[in-house]
């Protein structure tokens, strides 16, 4: 009965302390990153650089930081068959973008 009461209180522990992480986001920088994820869909980088600018966020740091589905936005990009906008964030991204080009 300890140990169920013990691994209960942890895992409560763990579910909060992730709560706590992901409240972490302002609601309105969480709806401009949306819009950049959108803009990265679209395949038009015009859009792309208007969403980032409005984000108020450095292009390296969405570049190497953002998540859009679960994906990076050069993996997003591409599994929604937005070629000319996963080429422009693999040359904006710290990581080798010959390698991220390769997957084009």
């Amino acid at each position: 009965m300890k140990k169920i009461l013990i691994s209960t209180i942890i895992s409560a522990g763990i579910l909060l302390a992730g709560n706590a992480q992901a409240s972490n986001i302002d609601s309105s920088v969480e709806e401009k990153l949306v819009k950049v994820c959108e803009a990265i869909k679209s395949d038009k980088v015009i859009k792309v650089n208007m969403a980032v600018r409005d984000s108020g966020i450095g292009m390296k740091q969405i570049a190497n930081g953002l998540v859009c589905n679960g994906y990076d936005p050069v993996s997003f990009a591409l599994i929604n068959n937005a070629e000319k906008t996963a080429k422009f964030m693999a040359k904006r991204s710290n990581d080798n973008h010959q390698e991220l080009m390769a997957n084009l």
